[in-house]
């Protein structure tokens, strides 16, 4: 009873939300089901294939959601469509034929850290060590495109659609940039449907309506039938994608709000960088100054749940190696009166640290507990940069430190403290 009133009245737990999912998988004939609720996750056998799948975005759009019925809804589209369809025996990835999926190829934007998390994910899950994140042996091949963004292959399919592992193309036959170039031409020739759509002045959306705007980007004539002369872009989520002029204020004020916004609803986000668009190419974009403040505050709100999610799946591992560094977190301060937000790690004396890329560091001493020195990254690194060790395989980056500056050291980083 206590299970029905949560899932009426908005409060779901894992354990209900896990229950419920394994009598839906039951019932669909998987075996070997395993749970697990921190972090919350599942593990099945279906048509003798293996599923492991990380519940923590559904979790997440579950609470979310606006009533029972919205609840369902979003229950049953990830069940039939990240859980089972891949599972079918006649979902497309399981052709052996090019021929058969040609037509149903498409690009997908993301980004490093999802390719690299979800990397580690799967790692974790076939119980590696250490994730093989480089590009000749990652599982799924990509395309770099500019800073953080990279392109990959998905297989459409009206409930979802698949990621396009190297695996699958080897089986096909083909190469990953012959595969790419179809899967362009595939998304150059769906329906127009509504187009570009001004959705408020100086502010154009992408009204498409097939979950593949962001992926538009990868055709720059395209970006250019919205009017705007100066394209500067952003891709919230993986069906939003937003255009304003570079030289426009207002409307560069009102896609970081709307980006604001839809942070807040949404849990699924693609990303926060902006991109201009030069000609055909697309460069990072860096906001005026009146702006400034406002499109960090999206960057660095990304970049802590990124390594939020990378440290909590860090972290998993943690108890299979008692000299496992200790997993440092990006936490994010908002000064008084402003939008500024910046982010800060701890480097602590004498502790083994993987330590995430932020603004600032504080260093903490063992001498002084009670004082810590803050500086910036750049500093940190021209006066303690020998002490730190990229870590390979990991995206965002990070530095592992386990000696502490000496007291000459301290005094340097003392001179630049910015708090």
């Amino acid at each position: 009873m206590r299970e029905w009133i949560r899932w009426q009245f908005g409060r779901p737990t894992v354990a209900d939300v896990l229950k419920r999912l394994v009598r839906r998988l039951d019932d669909a004939g998987a075996t070997a089901i395993t749970v697990n609720e921190d972090p919350p996750q599942v593990r099945f056998t279906l048509n003798g294939g293996q599923m492991h799948s990380n519940l923590t975005h559904l979790m997440r759009d579950l609470l979310r959601a606006n009533g029972r019925r919205a609840r369902e809804v979003e229950f049953d589209r990830y069940l039939e469509g990240t859980i089972l369809r891949p599972m079918s025996a006649d979902a497309p990835e399981h052709s052996e034929d090019y021929a058969s999926v040609r037509a149903h190829l498409l690009p997908l934007l993301r980004t490093r850290a999802d390719m690299a998390i979800s990397a580690l994910d799967l790692a974790n899950a076939a119980g590696q060590v250490q994730p093989v994140l480089t590009r000749a042996s990652n599982e799924t091949p990509f395309r770099h495109i500019v800073g953080d963004y990279v392109a990959i292959l998905g297989l459409d399919a009206p409930e979802s659609t698949a990621r396009v592992g190297q695996g699958m193309l080897d089986k096909w036959g083909v190469s990953f940039d012959t595969a790419f170039d179809d899967a362009l031409d595939n998304l150059r020739g769906l329906p127009e449907d509504l187009g570009w759509q001004q959705i408020a002045p100086g502010l154009w959306q992408g009204a498409w309506n097939d979950s593949y705007e962001p992926s538009r980007l990868l055709l720059p004539d395209l970006i250019y039938r919205s009017g705007v002369a100066h394209p500067v872009a952003m891709v919230p989520l993986r069906h939003v994608l937003l255009v304003a002029d570079e030289n426009d204020i207002a409307g560069l004020a009102l896609m970081a709000a709307m980006c604001k916004q839809l942070r807040q609803e949404h849990s699924r986000w693609l990303s926060f960088r902006p991109l201009r668009l030069v000609e055909r190419t697309w460069l990072p974009f860096e906001a005026p100054e009146p702006l400034r403040q406002m499109f960090q505050e999206l960057i660095s709100v990304e970049d802590s749940e990124d390594y939020s999610a990378q440290k909590r799946l860090l972290e998993q591992r943690g108890p299979q190696d008692a000299s496992a560094p200790f997993v440092g977190s990006a936490q994010l301060v908002q000064f008084k009166d402003s939008e500024r937000v910046v982010s800060y790690s701890v480097w602590s004396d004498g502790v083994d640290t993987l330590l995430p890329h932020t603004d600032l560091v504080a260093f903490a001493s063992l001498d002084q507990p009670d004082q810590s020195m803050i500086v910036s990254w750049a500093d940190a690194v021209r006066i303690a940069g020998h002490y730190m060790q990229p870590v390979d395989g990991l995206h965002p980056p990070r530095m592992r430190v386990n000696i502490f500056p000496n007291a000459d050291e301290q005094a340097q980083l003392n001179a630049v403290k910015v708090l």
